[in-house]
């Protein structure tokens, strides 16, 4: 199938779903006007809202559009930029029944402005373009350079690279948007060096990020994470969920802990197969750290000056990102519960509480900001640049980021049409009738991998799939004759909760239109498709392995911790059976 063949039929699906949402309005305008409507009373009013149709009852199929759209055009054209922009404003069409200009103002003021003026999102750019910064200085002083020898001393080989990114990524455990960022500068160079390919690096650090902050007990995800339980419980006449109860999901989120195995596996074997072997080869033989005719997410590494490398101009401004991230977070979240000196006081459960409410955009916003600023004053002091050149590689390193920027406006722009529209409840909607109690972790996991990679959004699938899968299961498993303390316990509920909370991170890492996808594509300086590309095979796999090794086993009533290591032993029987090494002198056909 050519692309034009694969543009004219999105064409047409994207004409139908316009032609239906306007066919849908047309009763309502063709309706006779009332003549003079009498004061309702709040009885009345009530009734009529409650009449309102939901979005996804409203539009339905067409809410898939706006993914349906993005992802097929990106796919087909390799173009993220203009998919994205064809995906909103499809959803503008949908929303204003097919008028194309009331469609583009629908777009600019009802979708991409309300996504880019959001707190959480403008501080996500804000830091982004900071780090950008901070890296630009560190690279153009010399302390990347330093950094790599140091950190990278003991890694010549291609496995110990990898290792090295792969354990790098356990650190940075608290949020995965810092660990993206963060580690992608920092390994470039050292995986330069070695040749490993940059879509290699952006698997390292996307499949380590998500992955190590949704297991962590203490991170950013966790509040999110319990909120959703909780919603869940709060429904069905319970109370919120404990910490403990949390902790107890765990050992049911196979995806996470499957791929942190298999990313272990193919960095110790150095074995790959598919797209990613082909990127691998490509490096390792030729040099060509990324595709030819590619586009990189972000701009290269600014130029590095003849100074001398000093570990202190990298090592310094990290120190600085990592140090004030926590000691931002600690005070922020010290603040929310009300405590008064600088360790909390009351029970053990204190410092959790303290954590799940730090206010870790504002943590990063203060930390990044700080680190750029450090990284420019240790390479003044030390003499590796002058206050000018300074000034410059601030600049230049902000502005490699501006590409992300734009992605990430139009990626959350989809995921704004798509709330608008009801995408996530729709799927939902029509995968409820197929649910029992034996497969409902199965699919529950299914579901939320859909619904992830049509929004980009993990957060936002845990927050719709949950709480309809706990009410939903609490019913197949019976809370009236068991109560509710008994259901939440059933190990079918356990591994639904976990399922969702998995199934959430598998679909964003195969999403285009992720924004952790984005990020990773550009801290790793590789084009986003070919990222998305090399990843989707290796994130299928595994994805694949937990549905058979995890979650259908335990809606059956086998415990975790016999699916943990049956999961584990085929991860790296995949690895070890299917994929292959690279070698210096050959080629893509060996």
């Amino acid at each position: 199938m050519t692309l034009r063949t694969v543009a004219v039929l999105l064409a047409l699906i994207g004409t139908a779903a316009f032609a239906g949402a306007a066919y849908a309005q047309e009763p309502a305008e063709a309706a006779e006007p009332a003549a003079v409507a009498e004061p309702a009373d709040d009885g009345a009013v009530a009734a009529e809202a409650a009449e309102e149709p939901s979005p996804a009852e409203r539009y339905g199929a067409w809410s898939l559009v706006p993914p349906l759209v993005a992802i097929g055009l990106a796919i087909a054209f390799r173009q993220v930029l203009f998919a994205l922009l064809a995906g909103v404003y499809g959803a503008g069409l949908v929303l204003t029944d097919g008028e194309p200009l009331s469609a583009f103002r629908t777009m600019c003021t009802e979708l991409i402005q309300p996504a880019a003026v959001d707190d959480d999102h403008v501080v996500t750019l804000l830091f982004t373009f900071f780090l950008g910064a901070m890296v630009g200085v560190m690279t153009r002083s010399g302390g990347t350079t330093a950094l790599v020898n140091w950190v990278g001393g003991r890694a010549g080989t291609r496995q110990r690279g990898q290792l090295t990114g792969w354990g790098l990524g356990f650190l940075v455990f608290f949020d995965d948007y810092a660990n993206m960022l963060l580690l992608g500068g920092t390994l470039k160079p050292l995986t330069d060096r070695l040749r490993i390919s940059r879509e290699k690096l952006a698997f390292l650090i996307d499949s380590t990020a998500a992955p190590v902050a949704g297991l962590a007990a203490v991170s950013t995800w966790v509040g999110v994470e319990i909120d959703a339980i909780s919603e869940g419980f709060v429904a069905l006449g319970g109370e919120s969920i404990s910490y403990v109860y949390f902790l107890e999901t765990i050992p049911y989120r196979f995806y996470p802990i499957y791929l942190l195995a298999f990313v272990f596996a193919v960095a110790w074997t150095g074995r790959d197969y598919g797209p990613m072997r082909r990127a691998e080869v490509r490096a390792a033989t030729t040099g060509q750290l990324i595709r030819p005719g590619s586009s990189p997410a972000s701009a290269d590494e600014v130029a590095v000056e003849d100074a001398e490398p000093k570990l202190i101009n990298a090592l310094a401004p990290i120190v600085v990102l990592v140090g004030l991230l926590a000691a931002v977070m600690w005070a922020t979240g010290l603040e929310a519960t009300a405590e008064t000196g600088w360790w909390p006081s009351g029970d053990e459960n204190s410092v959790r509480r303290v954590i799940e409410n730090a206010d870790s955009f504002t943590a990063l916003l203060i930390a990044s900001l700080a680190a750029s600023l450090i990284a420019c004053l240790t390479a003044a002091v030390t003499g590796a640049l002058k206050v000018g050149a300074t000034a410059d590689a601030w600049v230049a390193g902000a502005q490699g980021m501006f590409p992300v920027a734009v992605i990430l406006i139009l990626a959350w722009s989809v995921g704004q049409a798509c709330t608008v529209l009801g995408t996530g409840p729709y799927l939902a909607g029509v995968a409820e009738p197929y649910l029992s109690a034996r497969w409902l972790p199965a699919l529950g996991f299914l579901l939320a991998a859909a619904i992830a990679f049509s929004i980009g959004s993990s957060w936002t699938t845990m927050a719709i799939v949950i709480p309809l899968l706990i009410q939903l299961g609490a019913g197949l498993l019976g809370t009236g004759a068991l109560g509710i303390e008994a259901v939440a316990a059933e190990p079918a509920m356990l591994g639904t909760i976990g399922a969702v909370l998995a199934g959430a991170i598998f679909g964003d890492h195969c999403s285009p239109i992720s924004d952790t996808t984005v990020l990773s594509s550009a801290a790793s300086g590789c084009d986003h498709l070919d990222h998305v590309a090399t990843q989707m095979p290796y994130a299928a796999t595994v994805g694949l392995i937990s549905l058979v090794c995890g979650y259908v086993p335990a809606g059956f009533g086998v415990p975790s911790w016999i699916c943990l290591p049956i999961g584990l032993v085929a991860c790296v029987a995949v690895v070890r059976f299917v994929g292959r090494p690279i070698e210096l002198g050959m080629t893509n056909d060996e």
